[in-house]
């Protein structure tokens, strides 16, 4: 089932757990001229009680050498022994990485010892295995048994295939959840939709069954997540615990907020309340989950499990769960915009999509946001503009006179009246930017004197005095002839600052969040800059932690750079044409 490209959304969630089906065995049967496999399984095989027995029968047997191959299908098979009937357990010979396959061979040593694996059977060849379970299994375990040529370790061909499957289950418990979105019905793999940065929580019923005469007394559901599952999906346990909400029911109306337990081994883990079973009949038990996530997490699959324990700390059985983070569809207030002005000095509005993964619309349509703007020769923003109409701007005009812009909160029209902050800003010739440079919350302005001094004006978060008294963060910086800030493009949460030398290649320097060594020593990004007349850092694009950014060659194409973990940009993407027609790009 997929939802429309509209109702994608934030949080996806996929179940691998099924209901538990246990199926009539079916021998199929090949040519009655040739060999015929049968095989009986258990219906149930009860983890406290006697193995099951495997039953495998062969008529008008090969008269090659043969062997059997058992393979059995589900999830969390690592639990399964096989025995024959002296005790000896039969190894499991081929078990996938996620143990939804294991391969036990019976027979297939050379007892002839003419080199060739197997002997030759005889006629009503009966052969039994012993089936145990250390957990119950969550679903149904379909098991196949094929008949092996020794020669060439091929099924039994033409006439003398023989094959049949069947199903079987351990029991005591058996675990299955769905999860369900209101007006886009259950299964696995739904998309859940998000309005306005609000997530819609994803809810799960989970029923539990006990297949067991005695039941135990009590038992609880938990849902782990081991340190290496965390580190498959790139997320760290105390990243989840306080990103991830989950409220528990046990009548899907009354909802409890639960908490998470990080592990000392880096896992993580959740009981939901303990449920007797004394008196219930019939043996469901229902609970119902409702999981949301905050917005920022990184997008991955996450691996885990569900399981049901005893009160003894017994895992009667477990069930695969999977988690999906996706954030497809961008918040309104995690969405950033840009500005271009015009050469007759109107100032136009740029938004980031709401829907970025649709490759070609990273922003929307421009908006004008108003005219007399040329009487600044200098324009910058403070921080990352957003397209709720939060952000600061300046402007110096052609008298050295700074004006602040505040943020006004209205995505339509986004900045307040203007405010003098005085004049003789005529002696620095680039003003940047710097974000939250200092870590107090409140973002800041940096700006190179004549000489390539470079100064901080720490932000006061008033606007009607908006910087302090400037410190000096150091010289030399009339190497660069394009600086830009304000954005954090490397993802670690602190803005950071690019600059181009004159020959153009391009820096970066990653901010420490230390007002009195603002920016860590530059790293080289790479040479070739010097193709663009404007390189800004608008903030993330794509709805990522890593920030973009935008430049523009002499042709007047637009061309972005998304960030990457480990280094700053992935290859540029073209993403417009016409903008020289703006003498200035925030």
């Amino acid at each position: 089932m997929r939802i429309g490209r509209r109702h994608r959304a934030a949080l996806a969630i996929a179940t691998l757990g099924t209901a538990l089906g246990v199926a009539p065995l079916q021998a199929a049967q090949a040519d009655p001229s040739g060999p015929v496999l049968s095989t009986t399984l258990p219906d149930v095989v009860d983890i406290d009680g006697a193995a099951g027995d495997i039953d495998l029968t062969v008529t008008d047997p090969p008269v090659k050498d043969a062997y059997f191959r058992l393979t059995m299908f589900g999830t969390g098979l690592d639990h399964i022994r096989v025995t024959d009937d002296s005790g000896a357990v039969i190894p499991d010979a081929h078990n996938e990485p996620d143990h939804t396959a294991a391969t036990f061979y019976i027979g297939k040593a050379d007892s002839d010892h003419n080199g060739v694996p197997g002997t030759r059977l005889t006629a009503g060849t009966h052969l039994r295995l012993h089936l145990a379970a250390d957990y119950g299994a969550g679903t149904g375990v379909r098991v196949e048994t094929d008949l092996m040529d020794g020669a060439t370790n091929d099924y039994v061909d033409n006439d003398w295939n023989a094959h049949t499957a069947g199903y079987t289950a351990f029991g005591q418990a058996s675990l299955a959840g769905s999860w369900t979105s209101p007006g886009h019905g259950s299964g696995p793999g739904l998309m859940f939709p998000i309005h306005e940065g609000v997530l819609q929580p994803a809810e799960m019923r989970l029923t539990t069954h006990m297949t067991r005469r005695t039941p135990p007394s009590a038992t609880h559901t938990r849902w782990v997540f081991s340190a290496s599952q965390l580190a498959a999906g790139g997320y760290t346990a105390a990243q989840l615990a306080k990103g991830i909400a989950v409220e528990y029911s046990t009548d899907n109306s009354h909802y409890l907020p639960m908490t998470w337990a990080v592990g000392s081994n880096g896992s993580l883990a959740m009981d939901f309340p303990s449920q007797t079973w004394a008196s219930r009949n019939p043996a469901d038990l229902h609970e119902y989950v409702r999981i949301s996530a905050a917005w920022g997490l990184p997008q991955h699959f996450l691996r885990g499990a569900l399981q049901v324990v005893d009160e003894s700390g017994r895992k009667l059985t477990e069930v695969p769960q999977e988690l999906r983070l996706d954030r497809i569809q961008v918040p309104a207030f995690a969405r950033h915009s840009f500005y271009g002005r015009d050469a007759d000095g109107v100032l136009w509005q740029y938004k980031e999509g709401e829907y970025p993964d649709t490759g070609s619309r990273y922003y929307t349509p421009r908006t004008r946001v108003g005219g007399g703007w040329q009487t600044y020769d200098l324009l910058t923003k403070i921080s990352t503009f957003g397209v709720e109409g939060n952000g600061d701007l300046v402007g110096r005009d052609r008298a050295g006179v700074l004006w602040y812009y505040r943020g006004s909160g209205n995505g339509d029209a986004p900045f307040a009246s203007r405010v003098k902050v005085g004049g003789g800003w005529q002696v620095y010739d680039t003003l940047i930017g710097g974000g939250d440079l200092t870590g107090d919350g409140k973002p800041d302005l940096l700006a190179r004197d004549r000489g390539g001094v470079l100064w901080l004006y720490k932000g006061t978060g008033n606007p009607a005095d908006p910087f302090a008294t400037r410190t000096r963060i150091g010289g030399g910086w009339n190497t660069y002839n394009l600086i830009t800030g304000g954005a954090d493009v490397t993802g670690d949460g602190r803005p950071d600052l690019l600059a181009r030398d004159r020959d153009g290649v391009l820096w970066l320097y990653e901010g420490t969040g230390n007002p009195a060594a603002p920016f860590a020593t530059r790293t080289k990004v790479g040479g070739g800059w010097n193709t663009y007349t404007s390189i800004v850092s608008p903030g993330s694009l794509d709805g990522r932690d890593e920030g973009s950014l935008l430049a523009r060659d002499h042709d007047g194409r637009l061309w972005i750079y998304f960030g990457k973990s480990g280094f700053p940009f992935q290859p540029r993407v073209q993403i417009g044409t016409g903008w020289n027609t703006y003498d200035t790009i925030i």
